[in-house]
């Protein structure tokens, strides 16, 4: 008996070794080394359907940190304190307008939920669930929006969400694999896959060495499992 339990006792320690060695790592890039570019194109995704616009911009604490970095616009002292506020939820900026004849922008109707992986929807938290300086943040973004982007800036809409599902866990964790979707007005799906392309370091083809997106597990073209550059 005493051998049978010593027996289970190490298949089990076998089994969950090999499970941790099965599980496939993801090297996220370095601040320096992301792509802003890259990045924006990762988190924003637009709609059009004729002269109707929809925008959904989920903003990652790791979209300041790389804007952020090595730029003047708030001291490097402050930088993780400002980013550690935004990091409390999870942020969106949407947008949703109609062109008029006159070539300016009619707004719509917007009403943003959260699904996460496990089809759990959430609603955008009201005011009074947000903190005090989360509100001081983002009542600075529209002013900077607008100058931005003029009237499309002054159309965004800010909306913040839960950073952690009815299960614990983080909805949406930069280094992991998953997914999660923004439901505008209900119907329209707009899908974040993660880890987001640009977060992550290339992969490299074992077959040419040629270096692809780095969220992808298998070369679209030769079907071999990629491989991280660096352990």
């Amino acid at each position: 008996m005493h051998l049978l339990k010593y027996a289970l006792l190490v298949l089990c320690c076998c089994s969950i070794s090999f499970s941790f060695a099965q599980e496939e790592k993801i090297k996220i890039k370095s601040t320096e080394q992301i792509n802003v570019s890259n990045l924006i194109k990762d988190i924003q995704i637009l709609k059009k359907e004729q002269d109707n616009f929809k925008m959904v911009w989920w903003i990652p604490t790791e979209y300041w940190e790389v804007v952020l970095n090595g730029s003047n616009v708030i001291p490097a002292e402050d930088i993780e304190p400002f980013t550690n506020t935004l990091d409390e939820y999870i942020l969106v900026g949407s947008m949703h307008a109609e062109m008029t004849q006159y070539g300016d922008f009619k707004p719509k109707y917007i009403n943003l939920q959260l699904k996460d992986s496990k089809g759990n929807i959430y609603e955008e938290l009201k005011s009074s669930e947000i903190s005090a300086e989360y509100h001081e943040i983002l009542s600075s973004l529209k002013p900077s929006m607008t100058e931005t982007l003029g009237e499309l800036g002054r159309q965004m809409k800010f909306h913040v969400f839960k950073k952690t599902g009815k299960d614990g866990k983080l909805i949406a964790p930069m280094n992991q694999y998953g997914e999660f979707t923004i439901l505008f007005n209900k119907n329209n799906k707009f899908n974040y896959k993660l880890p987001l392309g640009s977060m992550v370091e290339e992969k490299m083809c074992p077959q040419d060495n040629e270096l692809l997106n780095g969220n992808w597990r298998f070369c679209p073209w030769h079907g071999k499992k990629l491989k991280l550059q660096t352990k």
